[in-house]
């Protein structure tokens, strides 16, 4: 199973900070907030994912209606 914090140790959260334009501890804190990075990253990640050649699953996001 994919989590939030294993997807950020893969990518690294320098590489996923500058895809989605914040800093590093924005990307430290939507891991340890609650495993779930914010729905407006999805697209910019799921780029680095394809890139990868690895999955990125929607469920790691904060998407509206996903409880």
């Amino acid at each position: 199973m994919t989590t939030a914090l294993s997807l950020a140790n893969t990518l690294g959260r320098k590489t996923i900070a500058s895809a989605v334009g914040v800093g590093l501890t924005a990307v430290s804190n939507a891991v340890a907030r609650d495993g779930r990075f914010p729905s407006s990253w999805f697209v910019a990640m799921q780029r680095l994912c394809d890139e990868a050649a690895i999955d990125c699953p929607a469920s790691l996001f904060g998407m509206r209606g996903d409880q």
